[in-house]
C-alpha cells in the first residue's frame, strides 16, 4: 500500500513582502500500489508564475493518471510523462496568450514521480528535486538541479533540458520538493563528503519507521511534518516550501551500518571548509605549510 502526504507553505520572505505563494503540488492516487505526484516552483522574478506552477502540477499529474496503467510498459510510461510536460507548457502558454501576457511571466519548474509498487519513473525540469529511499536502505538523489553558470534556473520552457527516466533501483519511498526544502537535504558542508545527504533529516521526512504513516494515518503525518517545516529558521529557508512524500508501507529495506546514520560533526566540517576557503583566498600564507600545520595553526588561532 502506497501512502502519501503533501505540503505547500508560503515562505516568510513572501509573507513579509506581500508576494503570493509561487509553489504548488499535486498527488493522484491510482490504486493501492500506484501513485503520481508533482511539485512545481514558479520563478520568483515572474509576475504570474504562481498560476503556472499550479497548472503544471495539476495538468501533468492528471494526464499521467488518465494515460498510465499497471500494464503500461516502461517506454509507454516515459512517453506519457513527456507528453504531460508538453501539455503543461502548452497550456501555460495558452493561458498567457489569453490574458495578453508575455509567456515568460509564467515560468515554473516541474518535477513529477510515478511510483508503481517499488518502481519509480520520473520527469524533471528546473531546480526542484527528487530523492529515493532504496531497498538497500540508502537515500539517493534522483535528479540534478538545472541552473546555468550564473545560477539562473532553467524552467519548464527549456524543453531541451527535460529529463525522463526510470530509476535504476527498487524504492521504498520517494521525496519530491521545491528548492528551499530540497536543498536542506544537501547542506554545503557535506557536499564533498562520502555521504552528501543529511541522512537523519531524510529519515524524518520519508522513512516509514519514523513516519509510521500506515499506523497513524496520512493526516497525522502531514500535520507533524507541516509543524516541523513551519519551524525551520528563516535564515535557513525563507522561500516558499513544498514537499511531497510517497511511502510504500509494504516495502522494506536493509539498514545501512550505524555510521551511515551518524549526525555529521558540523563544527569540524565548518572548520575544515573555512580552512579550505582560506587556502584558496590566501595561498601565499600557506605555500610553505603542510595541511596538518595549517590546521594546527587554525586550532591555535581559535584558542587565542
Amino acid at each position: 500500500m502506497i501512502y502519501s502526504y503533501g505540503i505547500t507553505l508560503q515562505g516568510t520572505y513572501h509573507v513579509r513582502n506581500d508576494i503570493v505563494c509561487q509553489d504548488a503540488h499535486a498527488i493522484k492516487s491510482c490504486g493501492d500500489d500506484f501513485v503520481i505526484a508533482a511539485v512545481a516552483d514558479g520563478l520568483g522574478s515572474e509576475a504570474h508564475s504562481d498560476v503556472a506552477s499550479k497548472m503544471a502540477a495539476e495538468i501533468s499529474t492528471e494526464y499521467c493518471k488518465q494515460h498510465i496503467s499497471l500494464t503500461s510498459s516502461t517506454d509507454e510510461i516515459l512517453d506519457v510523462i513527456r507528453v504531460s510536460f508538453t501539455n503543461s507548457q502548452r497550456a501555460i502558454e495558452d493561458e498567457a496568450l489569453s490574458n495578453n501576457h508575455d509567456a515568460g511571466q509564467y515560468d515554473t519548474t516541474l518535477s513529477l514521480a510515478v511510483l508503481i509498487n517499488d518502481t519509480l519513473f520520473y520527469g524533471h525540469s528546473g531546480d526542484s528535486g527528487i530523492v529515493a529511499l532504496t531497498s538497500e536502505g540508502r537515500y539517493e538523489n534522483v535528479t540534478e538541479q538545472q541552473r546555468d553558470e550564473e545560477d539562473c534556473v532553467f524552467p519548464l520552457f527549456f524543453e531541451e533540458r527535460w529529463v525522463f527516466d526510470q530509476f535504476d533501483k527498487k524504492v521504498c519511498s520517494v521525496f519530491l520538493a521545491t528548492d528551499g526544502i530540497y536543498e536542506t537535504l544537501f547542506p554545503y558542508l557535506i557536499k564533498n563528503e562520502p555521504v552528501s545527504i543529511h541522512v537523519n533529516l531524510a529519515q524524518y521526512f520519508m522513512d516509514n519507521r519514523s513516519l509510521r504513516i500506515d499506523e497513524v494515518g496520512e493526516a497525522a503525518v502531514r500535520a507533524r511534518i507541516e509543524d516541523f517545516i513551519n519551524n525551520i529558521p528563516n535564515e535557513q529557508v525563507n522561500d516558499d516550501k513544498t514537499v511531497v512524500v510517497l511511502v510504500n508501507a509494504s516495502a522494506d529495506f536493509t539498514p545501512q551500518p550505524d555510521e551511515y546514520y551518524e549526525e555529521p560533526d558540523w563544527v569540524e566540517l565548518k572548520r575544515k571548509r573555512d580552512d579550505e576557503w582560506k587556502r584558496q583566498a590566501y595561498p601565499h600564507l600557506f605555500k610553505d605549510k603542510s595541511p596538518d600545520e595549517s590546521q594546527d595553526e587554525a586550532v591555535d588561532d581559535d584558542c587565542d
